[in-house]
């Protein structure tokens, strides 16, 4: 991008917005300073601005998110049609499974929730809700997503410099690459330990909803998916959702274009 068409204040603005994305709460200005990378001043003005245009509100000595940010992802959702069709879809999948189930995709490099859906009785969960964020490498759902993008993006993920989430958290490129091409090969992903212990997740792709790859996954305790045919209920159930949510996209891109037209 050239000089002419990039605006730094605002890509800095963002960035400082970017970090409450992870953490909830009040988040006080040297906190913001340690996350950002940008010096005091520049944070302070910064926040300064986010604070009068809406989107940050101060507490005591720090700042936290403003209910307006929530304006921002209703609009995505809404070209999604989450709410109308695809939340019933992963209800129905999160009751006849009695797990949660979430529909996922990729910003930049890392997966994040676009929606969620849990029995009340759903044994397991990672306490993750729309908007939260997951790594690419070392869950399903991240695999899964590498699996169907591009090589480059693939090749930007495996350079990142390696993080242990676990004990058991695989941090060999060539290793995570394998994973990454076996779950492009059987259709699917299973991830055990690798982000969370005592934890596993299976992920399916789903028919693509705009330009971006979306994933339905699932979480449940590390040995759930030892047995084959409880797997395959998993599988089964997942892809049938994955089917549904896939004719939704295909019928809102539809309108879109109808739309245009």
């Amino acid at each position: 991008m050239s000089d002419r068409t990039f605006a730094a204040t605002l890509a800095k603005g963002l960035d400082v917005l970017a970090c409450f994305e992870e953490r909830a709460g009040v988040q006080t200005m040297p906190e913001v300073v340690e996350r950002s990378g940008f010096d005091r001043a520049t944070v302070r003005r910064l926040c300064l601005t986010l604070e009068a245009s809406g989107y940050l509100v101060r507490e005591g000595r720090g700042f936290r998110l403003a209910p307006r940010v929530l304006a921002l992802a209703g609009g995505y959702l809404a070209d999604l049609d989450a709410g109308r069709r695809v939340q019933p879809v992963l209800r129905e999948a999160a009751e006849a499974l009695d797990m949660e189930v979430a529909l996922a995709t990729r910003d930049r490099m890392q997966a994040i929730y676009v929606d969620r859906a849990a029995p009340a009785s759903a044994r397991v969960t990672l306490g993750l809700s729309v908007g939260s964020t997951l790594p690419l490498l070392h869950t399903a759902v991240g695999r899964m997503l590498l699996a169907r993008s591009a090589p480059d993006i693939v090749e930007a993920a495996l350079a990142r410099p390696p993080v242990r989430h676990t004990e058991t958290s695989e941090t060999d490129p060539a290793t995570l690459r394998s994973a990454i091409e076996t779950a492009r090969d059987q259709g699917y992903c299973i991830a055990r330990n690798a982000f969370e212990p005592g934890a596993a997740g299976v992920a399916v792709p789903v028919g693509s909803l705009g330009d971006r790859p979306f994933v339905l996954a699932t979480t449940a305790t590390v040995n759930r998916f030892d047995d084959p045919k409880a797997l395959d209920e998993v599988l089964n159930a997942l892809r049938h959702a994955s089917m549904v949510v896939g004719r939704i996209g295909q019928r809102a891109e539809g309108d879109t274009a109808s739309g245009r037209g």
